[in-house]
Formats: C-alpha cells, sequence, structure tokens
C-alpha cells in the first residue's frame, strides 16, 4: 500500500478561547493549524504495523491514524513539524512492556510539533524512575482525549521553552513513590494550557507540578481522592513562580497527603521568571483532613502580595494564605463538608446562600496585557466528570467551580 498523499486535509479548526468553553475551556486565545500532506496509517491490516515505522517514514505535515488496539513495547521518538497521530476505531493503548526510548519513556518529542488524540500510555517506567508516557523536550504538543495510567510520570517536559496544551485527559496512578516523579510535571517551558483535564491517584508525588513561564489551568478535577494506597503530596505545585491562572478547577486534597498544603507557589525560587502571580479565581477547594490545613505552601522566596484570590470555595477547615501574600482577597466563600455532594455539587441552601456573595466585574484584577491577550478570571464553562466540560449558559452566578445547579 502505497503512502495517501493530500495537499489539504480539512480538519476541525479548534480554539483555545473562552468563548468556545465547551471546546477548549482554557481561557486564552490559540488556534490549531489544519493542513496535513500525507497520511499513514498503521494497524494489523496496514502499512505500518507499529506506531516506530510509521514514526521513522513521517515527515513534516503528516496525520498518523492508529487502529484501535494494544501496541505493546511500541516506543519512538518524534522531532518532526506538524504531526499529528490519531486513535481511529476505538482505543488505542501504548503498554510500554518494559520497554522505553533512550531511558526517557514510552514516547519523545525532541522538538517540532505533535498532536495527539485517543491514546492510552500505560506502565512507562525507566531505570532511573522517572519514566514518561511521553518525554517533551521542546517545541510544541499538543494532547487530547488521551489516559496516561500506571506510568512514573504522566507527561514530563524539559527545560527548553515550548508550549504544551493538555486537553480533556485523564492522569491516574502515577509516580514511583519517592517524590521526584509526578502525574504531570512541567518544567521551565514557556507555556501551559490544561483544561477539562482528570488529574487523580498519584504516589506521593504531585498531581500538577508546574516550573512554566506562564499557564492556564482552567477547568480540570485534580482530586486524589482518598485511596489508602495513593497519597499525592500538593495538589499543584508552582515552585519557581511565574505567572498562573487557575480557574474553575475542582481541587481535593486526600486524607493521606503527607504535606499540609494543597497548593504550593514560589517555595523554591523566585528568580527564574521576571513576573510571580498566581491567580486563584472559581475554584472549589476541598481538604478531606481532620485538621485545617493551609491553602498555599509559602517560603521565604515566595513574594509579598503575589496571590489574587477571587470567588473561591474552600471547605471550612482550609486556612486562608498569610496577609501578606494576599494581593487581593474578594468573594471567597467558606463552606462545610457536608454541603457538598460527591460530586462537588453545592446543597440547594449553599447555592441559594452563596448567590448574593459573589464578587463582580474580577476581570478588572488581572494586568491589562493578559486581557489584551484574551485571560480571564471568568469562566465560561465548568468540570464535568470524566474529562469533559460544558459550557455556561450566563455569567457565573456563586464563587466554586460548579455554575449550574443539579
Amino acid at each position: 500500500m502505497k503512502h495517501t498523499v493530500f495537499f489539504w486535509v480539512p480538519m476541525i479548526l479548534l480554539f483555545l478561547s473562552c468563548g468556545k468553553a465547551d471546546e477548549n475551556p482554557d481561557n486564552t486565545t490559540d488556534s490549531t493549524d489544519t493542513g496535513y500532506h500525507t497520511i499513514l496509517q498503521v494497524g494489523a491490516d496496514k502499512e505500518f504495523k507499529t506506531i516506530r515505522e510509521a514514526s521513522l517514514a513521517a515527515h513534516d505535515s503528516t496525520l498518523i491514524e492508529v487502529d484501535a488496539g494494544t501496541y505493546s513495547g511500541d516506543v519512538t521518538a518524534w522531532s518532526q513539524n506538524h504531526i499529528y497521530i490519531r486513535a481511529v476505531g476505538g482505543e488505542v493503548v501504548l503498554d510500554a512492556n518494559g520497554q522505553y526510548w533512550d531511558g526517557k519513556g514510552i514516547w519523545e518529542v525532541k522538538e517540532g510539533s505533535l498532536k495527539v488524540s485517543g491514546i492510552t500510555f500505560r506502565n512507562a517506567r525507566v531505570p532511573d524512575n522517572n519514566g514518561a508516557g511521553i518525554r517533551f523536550t521542546k517545541g510544541k504538543l499538543t494532547v487530547e482525549n488521551c489516559k496516561f495510567l500506571y506510568n512514573e510520570n504522566g507527561i514530563l517536559t524539559g527545560n527548553q521553552g515550548g508550549t504544551l496544551i493538555i486537553r480533556h485527559t485523564e492522569f491516574g496512578y502515577m509516580g514511583y513513590g519517592d517524590g521526584y516523579s509526578h502525574n504531570i510535571y512541567v518544567g521551565r517551558i514557556d507555556t501551559l494550557k490544561m483544561s477539562g483535564c482528570y488529574s487523580h491517584h498519584s504516589r506521593t508525588g504531585h498531581l500538577l507540578k508546574c516550573r512554566a513561564k506562564f499557564s492556564v489551568v482552567a477547568n480540570n478535577r485534580l482530586t486524589n481522592e482518598n485511596d489508602n494506597t495513593y497519597n499525592a503530596s500538593y495538589e499543584m505545585d508552582f515552585p519557581d513562580g511565574g505567572t498562573h491562572i487557575v480557574v474553575g478547577n475542582i481541587v481535593q486534597q486526600s486524607i493521606q497527603s503527607p504535606n499540609p498544603a494543597i497548593i504550593a507557589f514560589a517555595e523554591e525560587n523566585n528568580t527564574i521568571w521576571s513576573e510571580n502571580k498566581l491567580y486563584l479565581s472559581h475554584n472549589t477547594i476541598l481538604n478531606s483532613k481532620t485538621t485545617t490545613n493551609p491553602l498555599l505552601l509559602s517560603s521565604a522566596k515566595t513574594p509579598a502580595g503575589s496571590i489574587v484570590m477571587v470567588n473561591n470555595l474552600l471547605s471550612d477547615n482550609t486556612a486562608s494564605p498569610a496577609a501578606s501574600l494576599l494581593a487581593l482577597d474578594k468573594g471567597n466563600e467558606k463552606y462545610s463538608k457536608t454541603e457538598l455532594n460527591e460530586s462537588y455539587v453545592p446543597s440547594s441552601a449553599l447555592y441559594e446562600s452563596l448567590k448574593s456573595k459573589i464578587e463582580p466585574g474580577i476581570d478588572q484584577y488581572l494586568p491589562a496585557s493578559l486581557r489584551t491577550a484574551g485571560v480571564t478570571l471568568i469562566p465560561s464553562a465548568e468540570y464535568v466528570h470524566p474529562c469533559t466540560t460544558a459550557p455556561l449558559t450566563g455569567a457565573p452566578a456563586i464563587a466554586g467551580a460548579l455554575q449550574q445547579h443539579y
């Protein structure tokens, strides 16, 4: 069979904007290129039997369609531009089965730009206990509708810049157990955009660790649940500071967590990036411990006035950050654990009581440069379990992540 060649392959144009919140609710504006010159097909009865074979044949602007099934030990690396790998006919499972690429994991994205959709990455392990489903070195990586399960790391990036976009993807049961591997570990890249994802059940590591210069983490569920085997440290960690927009997320700290704080910011460094600001807006945060624990871990390196908090909903045993760290604290409300159901939906009584307390016009608290770039603190979608989102029918009515009362 010969390669199928096209000069243009129509695809759906996707936007990363609050106006398309049901598709890509990450509160920024971006677009995905669409033209592919070549289609390669992978499967038992196709020209390419493995993804590795297709990766060697692929040039820039190639669409790779992978038939449903399990591909055991099918590890490889990518360095081309404008590559799209997608599952067809059902789920594609990449099970490392003891194999790894160059000591890094199942896939390495060395450079270029790659998009992947509909693939499950499982059981990545390497000799240094830092194996990743995808190791992203530099370039641009977009991950949609995928799963990362039982790896040492889900996605692990380098420190050479680049952009990572993750949408509607599950990360679970990750971590070697030494505290150095995480569900998602983003190094010192330029940008992370994460939306509609479910990160859960980390072994000693974090549900999200991010050293990026800038991130938008919007409408996700980061909950370690209360499984005795898994004990995530932080739910979110931004150890190098930077600018981070955290909007509309459901965040839960488990009973087993070894760290009292739920989120950490700039506790390691405040000199990597020129700006250090954490914006927390419309998040629902639950501390499942019986003790009163801090929302934020800080250190002497966490800049004064670096935290903006508006319209968040916190369990009443979650302590707010120190006043010296807060640039703004408005519209944030506390609730009793009994006032949310198991899906984190407020009770009718809580919902009604919160409607009169919301802080309006919160985008005024963003710098003009971010507003001009299309960033917003106002959610236009909410997380729907598992790994999807639903558009809001109007402006947010209450504090917290879930606006539509069911």
